[in-house]
């Protein structure tokens, strides 16, 4: 069931950066402001803060459901993409020279790695904003809303 919903959330934002780069040709600096304070409440309340920083169990949990969602959805994906284009690499220069070499495997594994970790931060962002809503009563939660607040104003949106 979770592959399903992840699956959906995945099109969902898939279909918002392509409707995004039809209409416009790029995404629009609005929008672009937009998804650049979502990241970085995200890394401030989530990736830069320990689960146990939390005072309420359900700030607690929720925190580490969107930092596990973060290291499955981001992290890992990554790091498989990042190794099979290192080994791709690997595999031709052995190809073209004949001969057992390695060296390609790292600098491509890390250089996929970092461009592909921040391309699917970016493509999962709303997910992850929308994993901490929690309620006003919570720090998070109230935060969360700040920034919500911001955004809407951003992209004259009731909604985001």
């Amino acid at each position: 069931m979770t592959f399903v919903a992840r699956r959906r959330a995945e099109a969902s934002s898939r279909d918002y950066f392509d409707d995004l780069y039809e209409k416009n040709g790029c995404i629009p600096p609005q929008d672009q402001m937009a998804i650049d304070l979502r990241l970085s409440f995200f890394t401030k309340y989530v990736l830069e803060r320990g689960v146990n920083f939390y005072q309420t169990p359900t700030e607690k949990d929720w925190m580490y459901v969107a930092r596990r969602e973060y290291r499955y959805d981001v992290n890992l994906r990554a790091v498989a993409d990042g190794t099979a284009a290192g080994l791709s690499a690997s595999m031709c220069r052995m190809f073209m020279v004949k001969k057992f070499i390695w060296w390609p495997f790292v600098p491509v594994a890390l250089f996929t790695y970092a461009y592909r970790s921040k391309q699917l931060f970016v493509l999962h962002n709303k997910k992850f904003f929308d994993m901490c809503n929690v309620g006003e009563q919570y720090e998070v939660g109230y935060a969360r809303n700040t920034v919500l607040k911001a955004c809407n104003k951003l992209l004259d949106r009731e909604d985001f």
